[in-house]
């Protein structure tokens, strides 16, 4: 009984702190329902709670921690339905107030009860959805929470089954990880309260100052009209300067009884204010606005957002008006500890591994991943093309308009969930769909125009399919490509094949870049690693010599689970540069040694650092050079900014041979990492 009062004060402190967010991650009682009996049995129903039973779950089931996915457990390892459940107090000093119940994602359909009742549902494993309980939740009593999450598809999910006979058809070539695979959070605020936030910035390259939007959505649930005052506070995270404060940017509305407002307020930050956000110097802003009703504070919403401008100029991609060409790799939520659940040291793990290895800008994944890995590409550095899974659709599918309803509910979600995030540039329409057909058309155009609905910040695109490269398929007027504005293709041939298939949309879309978004070998389908190898310079060469080349992204950064025909009998599918738990292969040797930006050479009591003109490059700012020998730090050289040509000289006399050269930039991530013999 002590311990059950410990956890109601700790939801009291919670609740009356300025965060107003209650977490509901932990200990869930769990059951799988392969004869889909569940709500039959009254599983959605209040249990009976013992008097020792202080975490308030179910007796006679599991115990499992969400966020969770059964899919790794060898137990529960099944396509179908399984039921979460979980007890809650909230104290009654909040019963006045709006209450709301986040969940992150479930996987994939999924069906709420409270107290017995069905609250919610939600369709959709890979994005957020919020439902409001205020009306349902009891005080101070135990409120029952029960999840129905079903991980079963047909060929109207997204992803799902594909048009076809074979058994491949039936299938997506990733693990369907049933669970609630993310965090799940009560919100308890005022009844007048933010409920989501855009900040647009644009900087002024010739000035160097930015203009500042600040969208925000304001919700009022109650019977009276009442006056709102908005204040933001912006701070720059690097100096926690504050820039602005609440009463410079204020703004005060008269809020209608029942309805929801957008308020904007723009703002101009100075040239000494404003500091880019870019992959090497990850400068980002906080911004906290704060709701006040008769000069008192009712509430407030935190975010962050990055200065930064990323865009296409004939066959280039600028960022900050910087000429980019990068590589990368495609990661699948797959990991034999965590599935799909992707938490921050998993973010930590593989976005690290990737940095160090020179993979920067990549579609990352067919699906929005966890916010952790966002969350990380922000802080530390990375240029993400973010993706609802659509994969494979037939002209017959693109042509569904349940289908193309089911996107654009999913493409909402991830947009204003992930919106603020500098690391984002790029918004995909689906991967590897039947794009030339007038029906593939219709869908890109449809889902561009939506995307550009909710945000005109980013650009479009989509993953090609090879053959969208064949010129019978680049000939149709319908061609999908021309509603994007770069272009990504997926190719899966040899490197004579590979480089016609570029030229082949370079000749129709002269003006536009393309970034090769998927290629690739598997590991166990080649007779050794080298082969891989050979393979991967062979590719770095045809992008050095075709300048409108402006990325390659590899398939894939790690090995995936998978129910496709031909894969091996671990279960895995061996396309990763590291294995299934993180181990390099000598593909990713290969990614540091041959994708580096810099060309590192002696000559006469000089140590020459070059950044590459060909491919990688981009403009090195805040780099350093550091020399060591036997674990031991010799020297450190500040590099001067370098755009892509440029050379720096360093007189030093001649390294020895136990002598380790290493270039990084200002997070310590390493872009060169060798000795010079």
């Amino acid at each position: 009984m002590k311990n059950l009062l410990l956890i109601v004060f700790s939801l009291i402190i919670a609740v009356s702190s300025r965060s107003q967010k209650i977490s509901l991650n932990g200990k869930w009682s769990f059951a799988i329902d392969p004869t889909n009996v569940g709500e039959q049995n009254d599983w959605h129903l209040p249990w009976e709670l013992g008097k020792d039973n202080i975490n308030m779950l179910a007796a006679g089931w599991d115990q499992v921690n969400v966020p969770h996915t059964w899919s790794i457990d060898t137990r529960y390892n099944f396509i179908g339905k399984a039921w979460y459940r979980k007890g809650f107090k909230l104290p009654s000093d909040v019963s006045n107030s709006s209450v709301r119940l986040k969940f992150e994602a479930v996987y994939y359909k999924c069906r709420i009860f409270l107290n017995g009742e069905l609250v919610g549902m939600h369709e959709g494993g890979y994005t957020p959805f919020t439902l409001d309980i205020s009306k349902k939740v009891k005080f101070p009593d135990v409120n029952y929470l029960v999840v129905e999450a079903d991980n079963s598809w047909n060929q109207l999910e997204i992803p799902g089954a594909r048009t076809g006979k074979n058994p491949n058809d039936q299938l997506f070539p990733w693990y369907e990880f049933g669970g609630i695979t993310r965090d799940v959070t009560i919100e308890v605020s005022s009844k007048i309260f933010i409920s989501k936030q855009k900040i647009e910035s644009v900087p002024n390259l010739q000035t160097g100052s930015s203009q500042i939007k600040i969208i925000t959505w304001i919700e009022n649930k109650t019977f009276k009209d009442t006056l709102i005052t908005l204040q933001p506070v912006i701070t720059l995270r690097t100096n926690l300067k504050a820039l602005r404060s609440g009463n410079q940017l204020s703004k005060t509305i008269k809020l209608k009884a029942w309805t929801q407002e957008k308020v904007v307020i723009d703002d101009t930050l100075s040239a000494a204010n404003t500091m880019l956000w870019d992959f090497d110097n990850p400068n980002l802003y906080d911004i906290e606005s704060s709701l006040l009703s008769d000069h008192k504070a009712i509430g407030s919403y935190k975010t962050y957002f990055g200065i930064r401008e990323f865009k296409q100029v004939g066959i280039q991609l600028l960022l900050n008006g910087k000429p980019i060409r990068l590589a990368g790799a495609n990661r699948h939520s797959d990991h034999p500890k965590y599935g799909s659940t992707d938490p921050a040291e998993l973010a930590s793990l593989d976005m690290g591994l990737q940095r160090n290895g020179n993979m920067i800008m990549a579609r990352l994944c067919h699906t929005p991943t966890s916010k952790h890995f966002y969350k990380w590409a922000d802080e530390n550095g990375s240029l993400i093309f973010a993706e609802i899974p659509s994969w494979g659709f037939s002209s017959v599918l693109l042509g569904n308009s349940t289908l193309r309803e089911k996107f654009r509910a999913q493409m909402t979600e991830m947009v204003e969930e992930f919106w603020n995030s500098p690391s984002i540039v790029a918004w995909s329409t689906g991967n590897e769909y039947q794009s030339w057909t007038p029906e593939g058309d219709e869908w890109t155009l449809f889902q561009r125009e939506k995307y550009l609905e909710l945000d005109k910040t980013r650009l479009i695109t989509f993953m090609g399919l090879g053959s969208a490269g064949n010129k019978e398929n680049l000939l149709p007027p319908h061609d999908s490509y021309r509603h994007c504005d770069f272009i990504c293709i997926n190719i899966y041939s040899g490197l004579e094949g590979f480089e016609k298939l570029l030229q082949n949309i370079h000749q129709k879309y002269p003006d536009k870049p393309v970034f090769v978004s998927e290629f690739g070998l598997r590991s166990d389908q080649v007779k050794s690693e080298q082969v891989r190898i050979d393979n991967l310079k062979g590719v770095i060469e045809i992008a050095r010599r075709n300048p409108f080349v402006s990325g390659i992204s590899y398939w894939s950064f790690n090995d995936y689970l998978s129910r496709f025909t031909n894969t091996n009998p671990s279960g895995y599918r061996e396309w990763g540069i590291v294995d299934a738990n993180r181990k390099p292969r000598g593909l990713y040797t290969s990614f540091q040694n041959n994708l580096s930006p810099v060309i590192v050479a002696y000559e006469k009591s000089d140590l020459i650092i070059t950044a590459r003109l060909d491919f990688p490059s981009y403009t090195l700012k805040n780099y350093k050079v550091v020399l060591s020998s036997e674990n031991k730090i010799l020297r450190e050289y500040a590099l001067p900014l370098l755009n892509p040509g440029e050379s720096t000289k360093i007189r030093m006399a001649k390294p020895s041979a136990t002598t380790t050269i290493v270039v990084e930039n200002l997070r310590g991530f390493k872009v060169f990492n060798s000795s010079i013999q």
